[in-house]
């Protein structure tokens, strides 16, 4: 039997974050309520993940999101996998995106996310030569070159034989964690996948999963960044950040 969260669960992190957005997809579908505290990548301020009031929520002081605080059990949890998978099977019902302990599709599904973090998290730097302009991250051609390689693993390997990641027929948190990175390039117009056929025709079919439209209202607010608009980007993340917020809380019906 699942459990019930009867304290709202706490997210740190911004609507930007391909990861903080998969975990909050993820709580939406299992129904768990959660708060959002904002938690700004490489600032020092207040807000920031490098303040030290964030740095003292884990031992190993972190300075990543998605954080996720759950009251409940005293937990404090990092890395998105680790919590939507922990959200699952703390709080979410038989076999929901999630398959069963000890299956085949449950190993798959965690050899995907462990995959995850070395190669599509790896499509994030495109995302950053818009938005992230302290890294001052340039894409070469070696770069290029793997992102190719690693779109037409996932077109050719990951979903070959299924419509969904880890041989499956109903969509998990490791086709949330997939999605999420590679829906902030298409969204943005950053990257076309038009060419990866599996590919393509799993990125539709997500978009029917429950709270699809809530969990990327940010990026449609960002809009294309494929051209400069003449607005300077930092008066752009604003306007996201507050569309993403709103629609997380909206969805929940918090005030």
């Amino acid at each position: 039997m699942p459990s019930i969260a009867k304290i709202p669960l706490k997210l740190y992190g911004v609507p930007l974050s391909q990861p903080f957005r998969s975990c909050a997809w993820t709580l939406l579908n299992l129904r768990v309520p959660f708060e959002i505290e904002m938690a700004v990548p490489g600032m020092s301020s207040k807000v920031g993940t490098k303040n030290e009031n964030f740095q003292a929520l884990t031992p190993h002081r972190s300075t990543q999101v998605p954080l996720l605080v759950d009251n409940n059990t005293g937990l404090v949890l990092t890395e998105s996998p680790a919590i939507m998978s922990h959200a699952c099977e703390r709080y979410g019902t038989h076999n929901q995106l999630l398959a069963p302990s000890g299956s085949n599709q449950k190993a798959l599904i965690n050899s995907y996310t462990h995959w995850h973090h070395s190669n599509t998290r790896f499509l994030a730097k495109i995302f950053q030569t818009k938005v992230r302009p302290d890294l001052k991250a340039v894409l070469n051609e070696e770069d290029h070159e793997r992102i190719q390689t690693i779109l037409q693993n996932i077109d050719r390997g990951w979903l070959q034989s299924s419509p969904y990641i880890g041989e499956s027929e109903t969509p998990s948190v490791a086709d949330i964690l997939a999605y999420g990175e590679i829906s902030t390039l298409t969204m943005t117009n950053l990257l076309k996948v038009d060419e990866f056929e599996n590919l393509s025709s799993w990125m539709n079919r997500m978009t029917q999963l429950p709270f699809h439209d809530v969990a990327h209202a940010a990026l449609k607010e960002l809009g294309d960044l494929s051209q400069d608009k003449g607005v300077p980007i930092a008066k752009r993340l604003g306007p996201a950040t507050k569309a993403g917020l709103k629609a997380f809380a909206d969805a929940q019906q918090i005030p």
